[in-house]
């Protein structure tokens, strides 16, 4: 089942404004679970956030409910704690990946 193009929109106007001087670029996952959005700073090229948005949470909010749902979560600052680690926004809640051992 394709992704709501509104829903994806959204989101990805919410990081581009979230991250001013930043280019947000998103794709679906290999698996077709979710919605990737790569944040990436547009002086330097670095690709300084991943997000991974789960169907569950596209799905589960009407469009009007996307961005207050996303301010709810916290999503840019749980970003910014993040650093380069991938961020999951699931249906209700964040998580943000462990640590990489190196």
């Amino acid at each position: 089942m394709t992704l709501d193009p509104r829903k994806v929109s959204l989101i990805s106007e919410f990081l581009v404004q979230s991250f001013m001087g930043c280019s947000v670029h998103d794709h679906e996952d290999e698996d077709d679970v979710a919605q990737v959005y790569q944040i990436v700073n547009d002086s330097t090229g670095e690709l300084l956030h991943r997000v991974i948005v789960s169907r569950a949470f596209i799905h589960d909010h009407a469009e009007a409910e996307i961005v207050p749902a996303l301010q709810t979560l916290w999503l840019p600052a749980c970003l910014k704690m993040a650093g380069g680690r991938r961020v999951f926004v699931r249906s209700q809640m964040i998580e943000i990946e462990e640590s990489r051992a190196a």
